[in-house]
């Protein structure tokens, strides 16, 4: 192999991994820790949510799957792009797009919006050792009702 090549190879393996995030503590599985986590006004919920985040070009794909306050399960999955260009999603309690926006690799910004109206901010923080994860959110949920929750979710 020429030197040529080999320096095409090199670029193409850095390109990859910073493109695909290889260094960002978020990506991975997370198990939500209910005893931590605060809902207010409440009701909390009484099963762990588990938050699965991907690399994917540009951003994430971000899977979630949870029990509402009312026993019932649900999932809904989405990729959204680091660019803060609206995505949609369905089957979220939060709404049907969002954004995201990258800071560094341990924080990231999440909004949603319910019929073109902001219904969800959060910044979601993974703590330097990569561990756990905070989730800090206000919104309003599809009822009006006004929340303010804060996750903490332990890596799996």
């Amino acid at each position: 192999m020429n030197i040529r090549a080999m320096c095409v190879a090199f670029a193409l393996v850095i390109s990859s991994s910073a493109t695909f995030g290889a260094d960002n503590l978020t990506h991975g599985t997370w198990k939500q820790n209910l005893s931590k986590s605060k809902f207010t006004p409440g009701p909390a919920p009484t099963t762990p949510a588990t938050l699965r985040i991907e690399a994917a070009p540009g951003g994430e794909v971000i899977t979630v799957d949870r029990v509402d306050a009312g026993g019932k399960s649900f999932s809904y999955s989405y990729k959204a792009l680091y660019d803060g260009t609206p995505q949609k999603v369905s089957g979220s309690p939060y709404g049907d797009t969002v954004t995201l926006k990258q800071i560094n690799s341990t924080t990231t910004e999440i909004n949603y919006m319910r019929d073109g109206k902001a219904s969800r901010t959060s910044t979601r923080t993974v703590a330097k050792d990569g561990k756990t994860m905070t989730i800090r959110a206000k919104g309003t949920d599809a009822k009006g009702q006004q929340y303010t929750n804060v996750s903490i979710f332990e890596k799996q």
